[in-house]
């Protein structure tokens, strides 16, 4: 799953090498298009970040696979190797816009806000695609105003990785709340006599304890800004108090590039990542032992961000219907189950993700926490509140100021910098003939 759009953010970009694509079985019943699509025709520009070479290479592989079923329509694949935020935002003023580009759920009310995405809600209706056939906290992040803009076409959420060698030595297991991992960093760092967790100072770490205590940036639909509430004070004096109280480390005061990284090192015993760092820890780490598990449920229960990204059309595109073939066989089992194969993202279909955790069975706490993940989303303005949230708990951190006066401060960068939509609007949330779920928002 490429991260490479995001500020800087080495943990969920981080370059794999030499990682081999695992082979997932795929599923019995593989349903493409409607035979309307066979006569479909024209030229597809296909624009995305990427993370490494072979995840480059695994899709190009998918694609030769999409043109062979579907010969009248040619697929331009145009790689953006870094700064792709800005690229695809650059080429949007500019008209120029990829017929089909990645757009990541954080972001994602800002491009459906501004009217550069097509509703697809016709199309997946003429092909007979359901928002059920997706897990709700992902569809629901490209749903805006009752319309849909996107299909998510993988994701991550934060989960536990943890040294079991570390743990056993300590006497100790994966913590399944808030007190038991305070209790169980607590145990690690008088063994070690070091910081066991490697957390960073990042409001995309912060929002896993802010879901857990109840709370989020807005309201459900975007119409009112929750930053104000007591549940993120009781996140943010639960996840500052971990550092102060030397439980967790940054990744620079610890020595290393991202928590990933530390962990790869043995300069930590547990790190709270995505199912992206798995494929770098094969690569630089092969013999290290460890296991995997669901995140600390906090005094709301359990909560997970879902990272994903979509394939949505250009509104100005010239080639909707070849656009959409696209968008539904990469989207689809088959193209899917091929993109995911990898392992460095996972399946946003349900019906996919037993086969793949066949393939990478460690990893099924991550899997498991699919039923109620939530989208990280920040609503329209979210690209500058979170480069602000970011300067917030760096300040946190560094003790410049104490966590009601960084609440008080994201209070008021979020309303500078969120553009909130009308309470009489329907926004986001699951669309119509999704599975229920409590995911989307608080």
């Amino acid at each position: 799953m490429e991260r490479t759009e995001t500020r800087g953010r080495v943990s969920r970009r981080t370059v794999v090498k030499g990682m081999a694509a695992g082979a997932i079985a795929m599923p019995v019943l593989l349903r493409g298009s409607g035979a309307w699509a066979q006569d479909v025709t024209g030229t597809v520009r296909l624009s995305g970040g990427t993370s490494s070479p072979d995840e480059e290479k695994l899709l190009r592989e998918v694609l030769a696979d999409f043109q062979q079923k579907f010969p009248k329509i040619t697929v331009k694949y145009e790689p953006v190797p870094a700064n792709y935020l800005i690229k695809i935002q650059t080429d949007i003023a500019a008209g120029n816009a990829a017929d089909v580009f990645y757009v990541q759920s954080e972001y994602a009310q800002d491009f459906m806000s501004r009217g550069v995405l097509l509703d697809i809600d016709d199309y997946m209706s003429k092909d007979n695609v359901k928002a059920s056939d997706y897990y709700p906290g992902l569809i629901s992040a490209f749903v805006w105003q009752g319309k849909t803009y996107g299909i998510p076409k993988d994701w991550s959420p934060l989960g536990q990785t943890y040294d079991t060698t570390a743990f056993s030595d300590a006497g100790v297991k994966a913590p399944t709340t808030w007190d038991e991992l305070r209790s169980v960093l607590t145990t690690l760092k008088q063994k070690s006599g070091k910081p066991a967790l490697v957390l960073d100072a990042q409001f995309e770490r912060f929002i896993m304890f802010l879901l857990q205590a109840g709370g989020n940036v807005t309201n459900k639909d975007a119409s009112k800004l929750t930053l104000d509430q007591p549940e993120v004070l009781t996140a943010l004096d639960y996840y500052y108090g971990l550092y102060k109280d030397k439980l967790s480390t940054t990744s620079a005061d610890a020595g290393a590039g991202w928590p990933g990284d530390a962990f790869a090192k043995n300069l930590a015993e547990d790190v709270m990542e995505g199912n992206w760092m798995f494929p770098f820890l094969k690569t630089n780490a092969p013999d290290k032992k460890f296991a995997c598990a669901e995140l600390p449920a906090g005094p709301a229960g359990k909560g997970t961000p879902a990272f994903t990204v979509s394939y949505s059309i250009f509104k100005g595109s010239k080639v909707a219907d070849a656009a959409w073939v696209l968008v539904r066989f990469l989207t689809g089992p088959e193209g899917m189950a091929k993109w995911t194969s990898l392992g460095l993202a996972m399946p946003s279909r349900p019906d996919l993700m037993d086969n793949w955790v066949k393939e990478y069975p460690i990893r099924k706490p991550f899997a498991d926490s699919g039923s109620y993940a939530t989208p990280a989303q920040f609503g329209p303005g979210g690209q500058k509140f979170i480069s602000d949230a970011d300067s917030i708990l760096q300040s946190l951190f560094a003790g410049q100021v104490d966590t009601k006066e960084a609440q008080a401060q994201l209070v008021t960068v979020g309303n500078q910098d969120i553009t909130l939509v009308p309470a009489t609007a329907p926004t986001g949330g699951v669309p119509s003939g999704a599975t229920p779920a409590a995911t989307p928002g608080t």
